[in-house]
């Protein structure tokens, strides 16, 4: 098992975007990769964050030297430049980086869900380009199994840990209690467009976008399907809407206590703008629920302090699934044994049957039933205890030794001509 990649520790954005593959480009380097004679199975995992390739090999340095030729080919990388980027792991390491990348633990943002979801769609391209065989397929089985497991059993995934998520987490909560669900976002930048996004997101929502140019906030709208006003109608705004995101900076305070008529319903006012775009003196306001980005900073870094606090937790999770994948792959290697010796057992049983029945004084089917499915009882009986012991030293890693004892005991004498 072989794990060569990049991802944003190792390399700066502008040169994950030279690696970065999706659709039919992933499956036409599938094809071109799995054509390696060394490589026995593939699959690619293209994110953002990354460019991840999971190989089963049966030579290692060929199959590596193929894949750092053909990365090269597709890029202007020199073979300098690509040694700095690019890591390596093989084997179990190989094996327990997939199920890090999958539990969220090797995330930029620690536990953030989305890479559960890439790495299926890695496990559902390899299946669909059919690069994937019975090794790649049981680790990100595993992978995937693991990361479902360490977000609904740990804290890895719990709570906001973004500016936008948090400040959603507080619209949504507010807007529970609120009969219109009306929410306003002011600004259409980087933020806004992030804080709108999420708003559309949440359901049921009427939302609207306001910007100093009506046509930035119109093409924000058109976006996430809402509805685009010039900021001169800010105080109209502040009447209909039930939760107001300020996501724009300005000289002076765009939201102030005489712009804000007295209400009967409850407004929920963000101000995620440096400088401050509204005055705090609102927080005095009856039926004025406001939130300052500090407060959301705080709330981020708490978030994130029970995310680590539950590292431990996944790492345990983590350890047990590769130690069971192991085990997995050790078995495999004495199947073919177990196969030959049960096909063994079975034909002396068949052709003592045989002799046995041609010595009876009867052929009442009855009696050759009986007959039969005695020797079928036998033969399992006599095989469960060895195939159930040299699974067992298999999954310890003794497979090859256990394995050969076996063959020289039970199979030194059998051609295999019957198989």
């Amino acid at each position: 098992m072989l794990c060569l990649g990049l991802n944003h520790r190792t390399t700066p954005l502008a040169y994950r975007e030279a690696f970065a593959l999706q659709g039919r480009d992933a499956r036409d380097a599938l094809a071109q990769i799995i054509a390696c004679p060394a490589i026995d199975e593939a699959a690619l995992l293209s994110t953002c964050n990354r460019m991840e390739w999971y190989l089963a090999v049966s030579d290692a340095a060929r199959a590596e030297s193929f894949l750092r030729a053909w990365l090269l080919d597709q890029t202007s990388f020199s073979p300098a430049q690509l040694d700095a980027y690019l890591y390596r792991r093989e084997g179990q390491s190989a094996a327990e980086h997939l199920l890090r990348v999958a539990s969220g633990l090797d995330s930029m943002v620690l536990g953030e869900p989305q890479i559960l979801g890439q790495v299926r769609d890695a496990y559902e391209l390899g299946l669909e380009a059919r690069t994937i065989g019975p090794l790649l397929a049981e680790l990100f089985r595993t992978a995937i199994k693991t990361g479902k497991q360490a977000r609904t059993e740990t804290a890895i995934s719990s709570n906001a840990t973004s500016i936008g998520s948090v400040a959603m987490h507080w619209v949504k909560t507010h807007l529970a209690s609120s009969d219109h669900r009306r929410v306003a976002v002011v600004g259409a930048g980087e933020m806004g467009r992030l804080v709108a996004t999420h708003a559309a997101e949440i359901g049921g929502v009427s939302l609207r976008i306001l910007n100093r140019t009506l046509a930035r906030a119109q093409a924000l709208a058109d976006q996430v399907k809402a509805d685009a006003r010039p900021l001169s109608a800010l105080a109209e705004t502040l009447v209909w809407a039930d939760a107001v995101i300020v996501a724009a900076a300005a000289p002076d305070y765009i939201i102030t206590p005489d712009l804000l008529p007295q209400r009967t319903t409850r407004l929920l006012l963000v101000d995620l703008a440096v400088p401050r775009a509204i005055d705090p003196a609102l927080a005095a306001t009856p039926q004025v629920q406001f939130f300052v980005l500090d407060d959301i900073q705080e709330v981020v870094q708490r978030n994130l302090a029970e995310r680590e606090a539950a590292i431990p937790q996944v790492e345990a999770l983590i350890a047990d699934h590769v130690q069971k994948y192991i085990a997995w792959l050790n078995q495999r290697e004495v199947l073919p044994v177990l196969v030959d010796m049960r096909r063994k057992v079975n034909e002396l049983a068949r052709l003592e049957l045989e002799q046995a029945l041609h010595k009876l004084p009867t052929d009442d089917p009855a009696v050759t039933d009986q007959m039969a499915r005695l020797a079928h009882r036998l033969a399992n009986k006599f095989l469960h205890e060895p195939t159930i012991r040299l699974k067992a030293q298999a999954a310890q890693g003794n497979a090859e030794t256990y394995a050969r004892v076996l063959q020289d005991l039970f199979l030194s004498d059998w051609s295999g001509a019957d198989r």
